[in-house]
């Protein structure tokens, strides 16, 4: 009688355990903490905040739509939270078109390569594992690669003395080669099992504000005179700023397969510890 309660009590247990082990696998797959690693590309909208610098500041920029893209990982910290490292392409720059009181017309363009590296914080709403809004914070730095700044300085007949049609290379001259900044946006990201992994789909729009100044060091102490002087007045601060809209996918490093091997590896030991413990 006694061997029969015990058991019952050995079948009871089990059924409680393969319950509960059920609801922690579901709710693991639910969260999936897995690292995920991806590819990443978008578009930017990028303009620079004149700093300080009220003329430059009034005047009005055009609109450069520049390609991004780049690679990125996936971490989960819990249930909510994920770090999500990433190293990213990005060009961005400016456009002016605007005339001087005199009549002069001047056209005025700069583009910037950069090489980033960001670190966000998302913050996630998981609503279901296709259908998790997020919230994105982080900060960012890099290094510039370098590109162009075009100056068209138009006069009218009688100042033509004046007429500059210049492009001068992008360097420690005139630029600042590295740069820190920080970010914020909203995302939606939805997991999807194919083929036995977890792909991860990210869309995000994300708001970027650059810290450090963009004009070099030179051009500070004045060793280094711009040509196109019109539109580069080195007073204030020169600060990278811009919109970006961006798509990633990525995927598991971990398949279903294996976590299902690891956990009928688990229970088997498990089961047999009983099995030894109560003498059958």
């Amino acid at each position: 009688m006694k061997r029969t309660w015990i058991l019952l009590l050995v079948l009871a247990t089990m059924s409680v355990e393969t319950q509960a082990q059920s609801s922690r696998n579901s709710r693991k797959q639910f969260e999936n903490q897995w690292i995920s690693m991806g590819v990443k590309g978008g578009v930017t909208v990028s303009q620079m905040l004149y700093w300080h610098n009220e003329a430059l500041a009034r005047l009005p920029q055009d609109t450069v739509l520049s390609p991004v893209f780049g690679v990125f990982a996936d971490i989960p910290l819990g249930s909510a939270l994920s770090v999500a490292p990433e190293v990213m392409f990005v060009k961005h720059g400016i456009g002016m078109s605007y005339s001087h009181y005199s009549g002069v017309h001047v056209d005025y363009t700069m583009r910037l390569k950069h090489l980033d590296l960001r670190v966000p914080l998302e913050l996630r709403w998981p609503v279901a594992p296709w259908l998790q809004p997020y919230l994105a914070v982080g900060l960012e730095g890099g290094i510039c690669l370098g590109d162009s700044i075009r100056m068209l300085r138009t006069p009218p007949s009688a100042y033509s003395d004046i007429a500059l049609n210049s492009t001068i290379a992008v360097g420690e001259a005139n630029m600042s080669l590295l740069h820190a900044g920080a970010f914020v946006g909203l995302g939606l990201r939805s997991k999807v099992e194919v083929g036995g992994r977890d792909v991860l789909l990210k869309l995000s729009a994300s708001y970027h504000q650059g810290l450090t100044d963009t004009y070099s060091a030179k051009e500070r102490q004045g060793s280094s005179n711009a040509v196109n002087v019109n539109a580069y007045q080195i007073t204030g601060s020169r600060l990278p700023q811009g919109l970006e809209l961006t798509l990633g996918i990525g995927l598991s490093l971990k398949s279903h397969d294996m976590d299902a091997c690891a956990t009928f590896a688990r229970d088997r030991i498990r089961h047999r510890s009983r099995g030894h413990w109560f003498g059958f």
